[in-house]
């Protein structure tokens, strides 16, 4: 990956700025449509919205799509949150009808309610095989989760790697993993045994989006804490609202065994967190980021609480 510029911004300056794109997600969650709401749509020239095929049919989904065209968002794209292909596909086709510019290609990104699979495979795009220089804006709306058992009652599905963080197809000896810790309890433990690290370490949001949020994560993921990170003592804690410095913790965590171990980043904590994750995917040869689908029996209702996570990726200046 070409060299990278991380740093986290205010919200005034997302405010102010023109983009040349803009690319958003709709689904069942009434969230996505928040931040699109907020800017002014003068602001964003093309737009790129994914649709999840999975959802059509809701009614939120609809609403939030009609939402959509009302402020003037066109350009849509059904697919499934797995489907990386026509994500790729849908991208270059937008990039394509941009006009050419000589300076910065500004691109803001709404990845709240966005597949992972979507939003990895849109930088691995721009910062590894877009060669014009470029500014990539990041903006995350923070929300309320119904942390009740409902919402906490799923599934694990399949394993799957991130498009553009598969790692090194050299196979090392040792095998180091690093688990960004979420709301789930089983998860980290099932990948755990999965992986069977030589070395493992954890990263937590601390502090959360939420006043309690860190210690709800702590509690629901005790006993891996005191039984795989040795009661805490390989357990990072990072702030969920600075992607930058998320990024620099796990590239502490990554620069001194990168050589000598296959590392695995596993991901069950928060989005920024994920966010920092991919990039440090994108930019170590020898770091592959795996997760696990959650299935679950309903949708919930998750709603922006009003606070956002903004963060720069600038590449080529």
């Amino acid at each position: 990956m070409k060299n990278v510029r991380i740093k986290d911004l205010p919200r005034s300056e997302i405010m102010q700025t023109q983009f040349d794109l803009g690319i958003f997600s709709v689904g069942y969650e009434p969230r996505c449509i928040h931040l699109a709401g907020l800017l002014e749509r003068q602001n964003i020239g093309h737009t790129l919205v994914l649709s999840y095929e999975e959802s059509a049919q809701n009614d939120v989904h609809r609403t939030n799509q009609s939402l959509f065209k009302s402020m003037g968002y066109t350009n849509f794209v059904s697919l499934k949150h797995c489907e990386i292909k026509l994500a790729y596909q849908s991208l270059i086709q937008t990039m394509e009808r941009l006009e050419n510019i000589d300076g910065v290609y500004k691109i803001f990104i709404d990845y709240s309610s966005m597949s992972r699979n979507w939003y990895s495979a849109i930088l691995n795009y721009l910062l590894n095989y877009f060669k014009k220089p470029i500014e990539i804006t990041m903006v995350y709306s923070c929300a309320e989760y119904p942390l009740n058992s409902g919402f906490l009652d799923f599934e694990l599905g399949e394993v799957k790697v991130l498009p553009g963080c598969q790692g090194s197809s050299i196979t090392k000896k040792k095998k180091a993993s690093i688990f960004m810790l979420g709301f789930d309890r089983i998860g980290p433990l099932s990948f755990y045994n999965l992986l069977e690290p030589d070395i493992a370490y954890g990263m937590i949001s601390s502090p959360g989006s939420l006043p309690d949020y860190e210690e709800t994560a702590r509690t629901i993921n005790g006993q891996f804490i005191q039984h795989q990170l040795n009661n805490g003592e390989k357990l990072v804690g990072s702030p969920i609202f600075s992607v930058a410095q998320t990024f620099e913790n796990l590239c502490q965590l990554i620069r001194p065994i990168v050589d000598k171990y296959n590392v695995s980043i596993v991901q069950f904590g928060p989005k920024p967190h994920l966010l920092a994750s991919i990039i440090a995917g994108l930019n170590f040869q020898g770091v592959s980021c795996i997760y696990s689908e959650y299935k679950r029996n309903k949708p919930h209702n998750v709603k922006a609480n009003g606070e956002f996570v903004m963060t720069s990726i600038s590449s080529g200046l």
